[in-house]
């Protein structure tokens, strides 16, 4: 069974994560999308804020949570191995990136 999106043919398909593969050929390249569902890491970053509102920011508190895929493509991985807080902070603060902020404040 051949499952399609448009030009897009499912490759590969993870049933614990949700993430699909698909893969398109243009006549010349073989070009390959992933999709990674991220609706259960934004509810849980959500809940997460809503219930430590309020608390005292300190050491050893999760203040994100972001799938790789995205880290890679915003660089923040790159960043936090080169040391580049600022970059760092300035992503987490950022309010167009709070889906991915589990705790208020300012990094």
């Amino acid at each position: 069974m051949k499952i399609t999106d448009g030009q897009w043919e499912l490759h590969d398909y993870d049933f614990a994560t949700g993430r699909s593969v698909w893969r398109f050929f243009d006549g010349q390249e073989m070009h390959f999308r992933i999709d990674t569902p991220v609706d259960n890491i934004v509810r849980e970053n959500e809940f997460t804020r809503n219930a430590t509102s309020g608390n005292a920011f300190g050491e050893w508190v999760k203040v994100a949570s972001i799938p790789l895929n995205h880290a890679h493509e915003q660089n923040l991985v790159r960043a936090h191995s080169e040391g580049d807080d600022a970059y760092v902070s300035r992503w987490l603060n950022d309010g167009d990136n709070r889906a991915w902020r589990s705790f208020e404040g300012r990094v």
